[in-house]
């Protein structure tokens, strides 16, 4: 219940500031986006959004690819722990990957273990 009324009182606070202005925030989280995408209505808006969480999904990839070869031939635990943390976000986020992130995701994915 209270996280529906968070997710109200969020929607609301995105609505009042603007919702293209909110989307088009630099610092906007991937969730504030999932919300908008939910609760509008308007083809626009939806399409910024979506445009917008492909983004940040895509920049989230790289980065934990990139991660993922910085510590790829070091040894020891923080460099696993480092790998390990980064291949299993590339599992969460592959499923809204582009075709050329999912070949790369799939070529660590198939050479981790």
């Amino acid at each position: 219940m209270s996280s529906i009324l968070d997710d109200q009182l969020r929607f609301m606070a995105l609505k009042q500031y603007g919702l293209i202005e909110s989307i088009k925030t630099p610092d906007i989280s991937e969730e504030d986006l999932a919300l908008i995408m939910k609760n509008t209505e308007n083809e626009t808006i939806e399409q910024l959004a979506t445009e917008q969480l492909q983004h940040l999904n895509s920049q989230a990839i790289q980065n934990n690819l990139n991660l993922y070869h910085k510590f790829y031939n070091l040894n020891g635990m923080a460099a696993y722990r480092a790998r390990t943390q980064s291949v299993n976000e590339l599992k969460n986020r592959y499923k809204k990957a582009s075709p050329d992130e999912k070949v790369k995701i799939l070529d660590i994915l198939y050479n981790a273990n």
